[in-house]
């Protein structure tokens, strides 16, 4: 389910992670994984290159992701990784970084202490 977006300066790949390694992996990979298919995400959406997106200083909302944008997050996200999200969670979360967490708490064997969705 890889694909492409155009942004000033080219073209950007977005290569998910793939789901089975995310749930082997131990928690700082699994972040780190998460991390980058986040900012391909949001780049995307927001047509800017992944490492300018800003995970960690500004509301989901300053970044400019409204309603419409965050129900095609939901839903890409959802599909790409066969999780749950809450959209009023990823519409009001304080970060990019707030997301990649719930997202973290959802995959390895530690998921099942988080009281995280199962993965469908």
């Amino acid at each position: 389910m890889s694909h492409t977006y155009e942004t000033d300066s080219g073209l950007v790949h977005i290569s998910p992670p793939d789901v089975t390694l995310l749930h082997t992996v131990g928690r700082r990979e699994r972040t780190r994984m998460l991390e980058q298919y986040v900012r391909e995400e949001l780049g995307r959406i927001l047509g800017i290159e992944p490492h300018r997106v800003d995970t960690t200083g500004r509301p989901m909302g300053c970044l400019g992701i409204g309603s419409i944008s965050g129900i095609e997050l939901q839903y890409r996200m959802e599909a790409v990784l066969g999780v749950d999200l809450n959209l009023q969670r990823l519409l009001t979360a304080n970060s990019a970084q707030e997301l990649i967490e719930c997202l973290v708490g959802q995959f390895g064997p530690e998921s099942h202490l988080h009281g995280a969705a199962v993965p469908a």
